[in-house]
């Protein structure tokens, strides 16, 4: 009986904020307007999966191993916030109330926030006084989303310029490898909360899931430098239109040019 209400407290995280968006949804609606059913997708999705990685069931797997921990982790951090971001709910709400909502903090705020959580949550008296007190793994939780969602916001909103937001995501990469590499290569259980049979096999796994995860940030500013650069290249306005000449370069003369520019000179009202 206590763990089927612990399954509906959980449920309670996806049932609410997606009940909020689908009634906002139904609301924009009704006032005429459309709303794509791919963003609405995106959040219910992204909530259904938070849910899960911060259920009951998935703190006690996390307290037993640390891969499973990291999973969870990487999922709140890396999974959900893209996802939340896609499906707009501030723009949402925005056109359900009638006035404009934003959010989205600096660049520099963001990209500390996505980097320094991860470090801090990482130092082992930090996580292991998490793993005791419920309360605190919980804020743990949120603290990574909301670092998630803030560095995603901030790459989704359109506000750089393709290379500098390429390079906006790629430096973050470094802090989710280091940290995947120290728990990979370290010999000793970091955290004593996993210490015993098959715990360092249990941390290497851990390490490189955050490694693995990490590697998806480099990826996606190969994608976002790479798409903008061939879009430049092939674009249009980069090639040199038919009967202009390229930049810096005068282009062919007609054999009556000379002639006409000394007619002109001629005409002209200072050689009267």
């Amino acid at each position: 009986m206590a763990d089927a209400g612990l399954l509906a407290l959980d449920s309670l995280n996806a049932v609410v904020p997606a009940a909020v968006y689908l009634a906002l949804v139904r609301r924009v609606r009704r006032q005429g307007r459309s709303w794509p059913a791919l963003r609405t997708a995106a959040f219910i999705g992204a909530v259904v999966v938070l849910a899960v990685a911060t259920s009951s069931a998935a703190d006690d797997a996390s307290r037993r191993s640390l891969a499973w921990h990291m999973t969870g982790q990487m999922a709140i951090l890396l999974l959900v916030p893209p996802a939340i971001v896609a499906g707009r709910p501030l723009r949402l709400a925005g056109q359900a109330l009638g006035r404009r909502v934003s959010l989205t903090p600096s660049p520099t705020v963001a990209w500390l926030a996505f980097v320094g959580i991860q470090w801090a949550v990482h130092i082992p008296a930090v996580f292991g006084f998490a793993l005791r007190e419920p309360v605190a793994y919980g804020l743990m939780h949120w603290l990574l989303l909301a670092a998630g969602l803030a560095f995603f916001a901030e790459a989704g909103a359109g506000r750089l310029h393709p290379l500098a937001l390429a390079l906006y995501v790629a430096a973050a990469m470094p802090t989710t490898d280091a940290i995947g590499l120290w728990l990979m290569l370290d010999p000793r259980v970091v955290y004593p909360h996993y210490a015993g049979p098959g715990a360092l096999g249990d941390q290497q796994a851990a390490g490189a899931i955050m490694f693995g995860a990490g590697n998806v940030l480099l990826v996606a500013a190969a994608w976002i430098a790479g798409r903008y650069l061939y879009e430049g290249a092939s674009s249009p306005s980069a090639l040199p239109r038919a009967g202009t000449s390229p930049p810096g370069t005068a282009g062919p003369r007609s054999p009556a040019e000379p002639g006409r520019r000394a007619a002109g000179r001629a005409t002209s009202p200072g050689s009267t």
